[in-house]
């Protein structure tokens, strides 16, 4: 058993450390006069129904950082309500420009939740959240950036007394956070920092 636990974390540990975060920035972000932004609702494809909303709220904190003036997602929302659209997968059925124009500004703001997860297998513990993004004109439809980011944990136990009291530990934290509703709140935090490193500050 510690020899699997042991090649487990080789692998676990292999595969984190072949995930880079890579970004695309064209001229046109560094020159874009308008530093308003819609951060639009996040497509989710991960399994947890709160994943795109928080990674969307550390989205717009991100760019706030960065000298980036996000619009209220109250306001984005109404909005894009009159055009049909209530949540992230709907959005590649609508126009750039149509978007653009019912919501006032040119830089859109587009996520994708790729994983949200929180694993307890007994002797390992992983946590993971897979982010990209993109920011495109409303007014061109070019693609002004895009990143993607990650952030994991992953423990390994090499003996099953160590295994059992981690996983109460670990489902304890679980139920912490879920109540306080900020499930995997280290990992989101990474996932969304790394996404947006690339972005040029304002």
């Amino acid at each position: 058993m510690r020899k699997t636990a042991l090649a487990l974390a080789a692998c676990l540990a292999a595969a984190g450390c072949a995930e880079r975060s890579v970004y695309v920035v064209a001229p046109a972000m560094r020159a874009a006069p308008d530093a308003r932004v819609a951060v639009l609702p996040f497509d989710n494809q991960s399994t947890d129904v709160s994943a795109d909303e928080i990674l969307r709220k550390l989205a717009e904190e991100g760019l706030a950082k960065r000298g980036y003036a996000p619009l209220p997602a109250e306001e984005v929302d109404s909005k894009l309500s009159a055009l049909g659209v209530s949540e992230g997968g709907q959005l590649a059925a609508v126009k750039p420009a149509d978007l653009g124009k019912a919501l006032g500004t040119d830089l859109l703001f587009y996520g994708d939740v790729e994983e949200f997860s929180f694993q307890n297998l007994g002797f390992v513990v992983k946590k993971s959240v897979k982010l990209r993004v993109r920011v495109l004109s409303a007014a061109t439809g070019e693609t002004l950036y895009e990143g993607n980011g990650s952030g994991r944990d992953v423990k390994v136990f090499l003996n099953r007394d160590e295994a059992r009291a981690a996983f109460v530990e670990q489902m304890a934290v679980k139920l912490v956070q879920n109540i306080l509703k900020t499930p995997l709140k280290k990992e989101a935090e990474t996932a969304a920092w790394k996404a947006l490193d690339g972005l040029p500050r304002r």
